[in-house]
């Protein structure tokens, strides 16, 4: 049987990001397994937007850490993953601002750039747009985004050269066990690989790869669907990435020029039973609706071409948090997902501090207590501070 220190399942973001950072902070030797190909679930087809605009000190020194992470990736590995710092504004009524301005005011306590504008200030940042009198937003001028596709194969690629083992088409069946120890997996061609430490990382699939080990956790696939416009080339637009409480929806530039809408509500999201067969479809229905919305904030949208859409994945968690640390009821395994939208924002952070505790490192902002998957069982789910877990 072979022999790893660390088995990392899942070659998504999250699993990409823990192979490099145990194996550039010499934590042992590290596999990691993927079934088709980097990015084949929520990552792909993420938007990749990086903030740092939470309500809570974890998620913030977390988002921040991650953020400056991956401003420094091209000059640290030599590889383009199109970081592009456009900024970005949460757009909020009267009715959430005293929540706004708490979460600003705890963001600036931390060192984030970030501020509180009026209507009169809006309408400066986005001349083309329609805010009301009583709305306001934060403004983040640090907030950016990257390519997904392009960055997962960039960290891959790097933890390939930093000494971890890569085996892309390689799925795991089930987990080798003793007792309550998990000692390793069974892959699709009836073979073993043998390891101190399992982490699942497999983002829509985790629930079910738990559960081929008898644990049940509260994690759920969804289809949220996205929609992409091309903007008329009249248009004098800001082109900002944007999350508005008041209608609903976000939406940011794409590198090939049109714009990302989502929604940000989960609960109208379809629940996913089989990630391997989902339909990656939008609804005209769907289109339609993100056109309506997206046109009262920005009304030449009512005049834009549709490029379609997708239908993407996310795994969530009754509050939109994930479930990182050990799997309860099981000693040499970890589970790590359940991001609700939050994985790319975090996974730098997320790695550094899963390495320092099952290896070496410093874990600077991560808190295990925090993110502990046995927090429902306890009855200590992590408050949210909006309408929109999405939001943190």
């Amino acid at each position: 049987m072979a022999h790893s220190d660390y088995i990392i399942v899942g070659g998504g973001i999250m699993g990409a990001m823990m192979a490099l950072e145990l194996a550039e902070s010499g934590s042992g030797s590290v596999i990691l397994l993927e079934k088709s190909f980097p990015g084949a679930g929520s990552t792909g087809k993420s938007g990749a937007i990086l903030r740092q605009h939470y309500s809570h000190k974890v998620t913030i020194g977390m988002a921040r850490e991650s953020l400056h992470w991956y401003s420094e990736f091209e000059q640290r590995y030599g590889t383009d993953i199109a970081f592009h710092r456009p900024g970005m504004a949460f757009i909020c009524t009267a009715a959430d601002r005293a929540n706004l301005v708490r979460n600003v005011e705890l963001q600036v306590s931390m060192g984030v750039e970030t501020s509180v504008l009026d209507a009169t200030q809006l309408r400066d940042l986005e001349p083309s747009g329609q805010f009301a009198d009583d709305e306001c937003a934060a403004w983040e001028p640090e907030a950016g985004n990257v390519h997904p596709v392009r960055t997962v194969y960039a960290v891959i690629e790097a933890a390939r050269r930093a000494g971890a083992e890569i085996r892309i088409g390689t799925r795991v069946t089930g987990f080798v066990r003793e007792g309550d120890r998990v000692l390793g997996v069974t892959l699709d061609d009836g073979s073993t690989l043998q390891s101190q430490m399992v982490i699942v990382a497999a983002g829509p699939w985790a629930g079910q790869l738990l559960e081929e080990a008898g644990v049940t956790l509260p994690l759920t696939a969804l289809r949220p669907e996205q929609s992409f416009f091309d903007p008329p080339a009249h248009a004098a637009e800001s082109r900002l990435i944007y999350g508005d409480l008041t209608n609903g929806l976000y939406w940011k530039p794409e590198l090939a020029g049109w714009t990302r809408v989502g929604l940000l509500d989960m609960n109208v999201d379809a629940v996913v039973d089989d990630p391997d067969h989902y339909d990656q479809g939008v609804s005209q229905k769907f289109i339609e609706s993100c056109r309506s919305r997206l046109s009262l904030r920005l009304p030449h949208y009512a005049q834009s071409a549709s490029w379609g859409g997708m239908g993407a994945l996310y795994t969530v968690t009754p509050d939109s948090h994930p479930l990182i640390g050990p799997v309860p009821g099981l000693e040499g395994m970890w589970i790590v997902s359940g991001f609700s939208g939050h994985g790319f924002k975090l996974s730098p952070s997320v790695a550094r501090g899963v390495a320092a505790q099952i290896g070496t490192g410093d874990p600077c902002h991560f808190d295990p207590a925090f993110f502990a998957p046995d927090r429902f069982t306890r009855n200590a789910p992590i408050e949210v501070a909006y309408g929109y877990g999405i939001l943190g």
